[in-house]
Order: C-alpha cells, then structure tokens, then sequence
C-alpha cells in the first residue's frame, strides 16, 4: 500500500465517521406533512370566511369561482413553505387558513391578488400545540375565472 492510497482511506473513512456521527446527532428529523391541493367547484359549501369576498347568502360557492386547499400537518415549533395555486384559467383572490388554531400562516408576496400563486410560509401555534404534539390545519386560495 502506498503513502497516498493509505492518506486517502484514512480521508474517506474520518469522513464517513463525521457524517454518520452527526446524522446521529440529528435525531430524527420529522418532515412537515402538506397534502395535494383539493378543489372545490361552485356549488360547495364555503369553509371559512374569506377576507375582502362577500359570501353569498347562502353560503354556496358562486360560479366563475373556486376554492384550493391544502391540509397541512406539523410537529411543534416546525416551519415550512409551500406555493399555493389557482387552477389553470383562474386568478388569487385572497387567501384564507382553517378555523383550528394550530398553525399560522404568512404570505411572502403581498401583492399576491390577480396572480396564479403565492408562496405561503406555515408555523405552529405553540400556545396551542403541546410539546411533541403535532399541529394540524388547513390553507385556502379563493380563485376567480380570470377574463
């Protein structure tokens, strides 16, 4: 074996140690949980009050509209992002989040209305979610057919 042959095991093998060691450390790392985008069609009941749209009486989606929405699952104190999207044809109107109380939301781009989607950052209520708990809610866009 050679000096060099024998430097670059001793390399590859401290570096497979320091990899394993910190993933060790790590612990096991939960990833947020998004699921795919539902669409309501007109006629659906509306789930939550949308801010600047003015429900209908009888609270049924009017048509030339629809509603997206992401059920969204988080451990305690975790972040994530994800983009919300109108379907083909249609524009944002606003953006709205479920009744629970879980998660909170923010939206990167606040100038969002009129576009096809918006990037959403999501995060836990730790007031609400208890240690290890994991915080469940849902995300909503209102679309308008775009003319």
């Amino acid at each position: 074996m050679t000096l060099t042959s024998r430097i670059r095991k001793i390399a590859s093998l401290t570096a497979l140690t320091a990899v394993a060691g910190s993933a060790a450390l790590a612990g096991s790392a939960s990833a947020a949980t998004i699921g795919s985008p539902e669409v309501a069609l007109p006629g659906a009941t509306i789930p939550v009050n949308f801010a600047a749209f003015k429900e209908p009486a009888d609270n049924k989606l009017p048509q030339n509209y629809r509603i997206v929405r992401r059920h969204v699952e988080l451990v305690r104190g975790e972040k994530a992002s994800t983009v919300l999207t109108a379907p083909k044809g249609f524009k944002i109107v606003t953006v709205g989040i479920g009744d629970g109380r879980q998660i909170g939301a923010v939206v990167d781009d606040t100038r969002y209305a009129g576009k096809r989607s918006v990037r959403v950052n999501v995060f836990t209520n730790n007031s609400v979610v208890a240690k290890g708990a994991t915080a469940k809610g849902t995300l909503y866009i209102l679309a308008r057919r775009a003319y």
